[in-house]
């Protein structure tokens, strides 16, 4: 990139920090058609794009590249992160894996894993690489930034803040660290709204291997459905990754729609998009209201589909209750639906968390503009 003059990377950087995205995206692009020989000027440009969020555009150009030379270790770096961004964590792990194997002093690939495994729910393993990175590089905020993130998800607020305002002393102005911060002090604020007894069960979940596995899953999903059609590629890391994840992928069709049962599958998972905030615990309160709700006799197909959605979420033994109830006794056009969220329900389904109660959707600070998933 020696021959393009630094006053063109200047200028896209004073969009991207300007939040004028589309803008710096747009010229960041212009340079690549105007220097399709440069091999490091794109995944320059795939790092801008994965940086602000579109993920698409950063695996189109990744899969050319790929297929003149897919060894090179850049690149496959990249891919790891775009299949981070995509939530696909068990496919990040293996390439990050074999990139350490590679090269094991490398500290922004062990970051990466640290990150992937806690998002995967192997919280301690992947804090004890975090920590490890930092003691090699103590002025990098990033870790910094990722564990206090780590200890945020786990309702650690104390942890949290130590971490996040140390990243934040390392570089007061990086944007990410400061998100992440103010997250964290808006989550301990709501949080302690409530009682101990509430308090002690939320952090039990948040803490369970399982539970953030699951929600892993659920992150899976929920890309794979907000991206729309996908492509075939796409398609077929799902698949592997719900296969790597141990859930059944069938249930996850992501192919194109053919017969009437298919169909119905493709409008079920579409469906989540129309459910704000879809990964969320409902409180028993909530659970009556939607209880009530749903068996009432003249209830709106549009608003029973929402109810299911949110129901087939919540892994409760109460939930399954309710939706086997419906299930004998739903509209015909519903049946299928129904079916869904029940069986979708028993996939989240966990013994040892068989109440409803208030829970937090704590993750990674997600604004407009993430660095993370």
């Amino acid at each position: 990139m020696e021959n393009i003059p630094e006053e063109k990377f200047i200028e896209i950087e004073k969009l991207a920090n300007q939040g004028k995205i589309k803008e710096a995206s747009g010229l960041f692009q212009k340079l690549v058609e105007e220097n399709p020989e440069y091999f490091k000027l794109k995944m320059a440009f795939v790092d801008f794009l994965l940086r602000f969020g579109d993920v698409s555009s950063a695996f189109n150009i990744l899969r050319q590249v790929a297929k003149i030379d897919y060894e090179n270790l850049d690149l496959r770096y990249l891919f790891a992160i775009a299949q981070i961004k995509a939530s696909r964590f068990y496919l990040a792990q293996k390439e990050l894996e074999l990139l350490l194997t590679k090269q094991p002093l490398s500290l922004k690939i062990k970051k990466e894993l640290g990150w992937v495994k806690i998002m995967q729910g192997d919280i301690e393993q992947g804090r004890k690489l975090l920590r490890e990175v930092i003691s090699v590089n103590l002025t990098d905020p990033s870790p910094y930034m990722d564990l206090g993130v780590s200890f945020t998800n786990t309702l650690d607020f104390e942890e949290a803040l130590r971490w996040l305002e140390t990243a934040k002393n390392l570089n007061p102005n990086d944007f990410f660290v400061l998100d992440a911060l103010e997250h964290a002090k808006e989550f301990q604020k709501e949080f302690e709204k409530f009682s101990a007894k509430d308090k002690q069960k939320i952090r039990q979940m948040r803490n369970d291997p399982q539970q953030l596995k699951t929600e892993s899953i659920q992150k899976t999903l929920s890309f794979a459905v907000s991206q729309g059609n996908l492509s075939q590629e796409d398609m077929e890391d799902t698949r592997k990754e719900l296969e790597l994840a141990g859930f059944n992928p069938n249930f996850g069709m992501f192919a194109r729609p053919t017969s009437q049962a298919e169909k119905e599958q493709v409008e079920y998972l579409q469906y989540h998009q129309k459910v704000p905030n879809i990964e969320r615990k409902i409180s028993q309160q909530e659970f009556k209201n939607l209880k009530e709700n749903l068996l009432k006799p003249r209830l709106s197909f549009e608003e029973a589909k929402k109810i299911l959605i949110v129901l087939g979420h919540q892994g409760t033994q109460e939930a399954i209750a309710l939706l086997r109830r419906y299930c004998k006794n739903s509209p015909k056009p519903l049946k299928r639906f129904a079916q869904m969220a029940l069986q979708e329900c028993k996939i989240f389904s966990q013994e040892s968390h068989s109440n409803v109660i208030p829970y937090f959707n704590i993750k990674k600070s997600t604004p407009k503009i993430s660095k993370r998933v």
